[in-house]
């Protein structure tokens, strides 16, 4: 071989091999980025968040490859900013169930990948799983109350009389948080005849505690307040209150003012992970998932084929279970999906006062 030819050889394998490393270089990110999925989840956090990282985010990601990152602050309000916006920045949100109906009418939330997602799985129940949001768990708001007051409590009236139970009150900074149930019920309205609200008639009789209130703005806020002896009373969900009694908290939890609702979960609208998204939720709402959870937090299954992985003595204590059968006071998602913002707006004016 010439030596013209020669380096014209080596020319030729250096050009290739430049080729195929730079081919390598450019295929390398797109094989971690395969590898690097992810979906950012928006919660509410505390106890709760420890309890689904454990039984949901830690075991979907072994199942998967998809890293599951937490985010606070999963408010309506930031939805719709940033969805609004064009910056979504998360791929799933818990909510409460009216996220569901206002979502889907201001084209916030992604539908539901159903043939993904089964459907039929769901607990049979008015509102429960709707295109835009699948039920998360079954939780209820209760009646909480420090072992400190010299009496015990036993009804929602209680929560309102301030001479015989002293102290500070700490309710949701939302409406759809139970305190204009909690009113109508300590008022005398029948449990059957709860819905539509009387909404005035509610604040009529939350104006008669408005000064000894203390609004929480998270779960785990309102955990605080009980702690740390700040209120003496508050409405809340029930494993929240389980939670800090079992820490220690010096506080006791009264089963027969309980209103039953549930937790749901959404892709918001251009979500940037919206495949992996979907794959969790149909991991989340799985039969095996929903048993998980349930014997790390005290919410109930929204997958009635759960029961059946769950030991009976668990099964007392959980939200909808066997001890709360025939007692417990469903709220109306449909009626507060209708009704949430005109009612919020008239909550946040007689906050006001």
């Amino acid at each position: 071989m010439t030596e013209k030819a020669t380096k014209r050889g080596l020319t030729r394998r250096a050009a290739l091999g430049v080729t195929i490393a730079a081919a390598g270089s450019l295929a390398a990110p797109t094989v971690l980025r395969a590898q690097a999925r992810k979906i950012v989840y928006a919660t509410w956090g505390g106890s709760w968040e420890t309890a689904m990282r454990k039984a949901w985010f830690t075991p979907f990601t072994q199942a998967t490859g998809i890293d599951v990152q937490t985010v606070s602050g999963n408010t309506y309000g930031k939805l719709q900013a940033m969805v609004e916006a064009r910056r979504t920045e998360w791929d799933v949100m818990e909510g409460l169930p009216e996220l569901g109906r206002l979502g889907a009418a201001k084209g916030l939330l992604e539908p539901v990948d159903y043939t993904r997602v089964d459907r039929k799985s769901f607990l049979d129940r008015p509102g429960l799983v709707t295109d835009h949001v699948v039920p998360q768990q079954l939780f209820g708001r209760l009646l909480v109350y420090s072992k400190k007051l010299a009496k015990a409590p036993t009804g929602w009236a209680d929560l309102f009389d301030t001479r015989t139970f002293p102290g500070k009150r700490a309710l949701y900074n939302r409406p759809e948080g139970g305190p204009l149930e909690a009113a109508l019920l300590a008022d005398g309205v029948p449990a059957d005849k709860l819905y539509p609200l009387d909404v005035d008639r509610a604040f009529r009789k939350l104006t008669t505690i408005r000064d000894q209130i203390l609004f929480y703005e998270t779960p785990g806020q309102a955990e605080q307040f009980l702690s740390d002896g700040q209120a003496s009373m508050s409405l809340l969900a029930d494993g929240r209150a389980l939670n800090i009694k079992n820490a220690g908290a010096p506080v006791e939890i009264e089963p027969r003012a309980s209103l039953l609702t549930w937790s749901v979960l959404a892709v918001p609208k251009g979500a940037p992970n919206k495949d992996a998204a979907m794959e969790f939720l149909a991991y989340a709402t799985s039969v095996k998932a929903q048993a998980a959870i349930c014997m790390e937090y005290t919410y109930g299954p929204v997958v009635p084929k759960a029961w059946d992985l769950i030991p009976a003595e668990r099964a007392q204590i959980l939200s909808g279970g066997p001890s709360t059968q025939g007692q417990a006071i469903y709220q109306n998602a449909e009626w507060w999906g209708s009704n949430l913002e005109k009612v919020n707006e008239k909550f946040q004016a007689w906050k006001l006062g």
